[in-house]
């Protein structure tokens, strides 16, 4: 049997949200999608806005639901494989 390969790097992972609602006190509500938009509806469910999550005015409705923008990491650069130690 062949062995299996490693994927040389790691795949990023899509992040999911859980659909939320939140009531405003001026009767309409925002809205937390799976994707991670956020829609503001009036009291009769019309979209008065909507916010992608890389749009800089996502971070102050998201604040409502407890999430915070986070930036992207990136892996270092360097070597990641040490030098044989010297023998004595």
């Amino acid at each position: 049997m062949a062995p299996r390969e490693k994927p040389s790097r790691p795949t990023a992972a899509a992040r999911h949200f859980k659909r939320r609602e939140i009531l405003l006190a001026e009767g309409g509500k925002l809205v937390l999608n799976g994707d991670g938009s956020i829609s503001q509806l009036d009291s009769s469910g019309e979209s008065v806005g909507t916010w992608a999550t890389g749009e800089a005015e996502w971070s102050s409705h998201a604040i409502r639901f407890g999430l915070q923008p986070q930036a992207i990491t990136v892996a270092p650069h360097g070597r990641r494989v040490a030098e044989p130690r010297p023998r004595d």
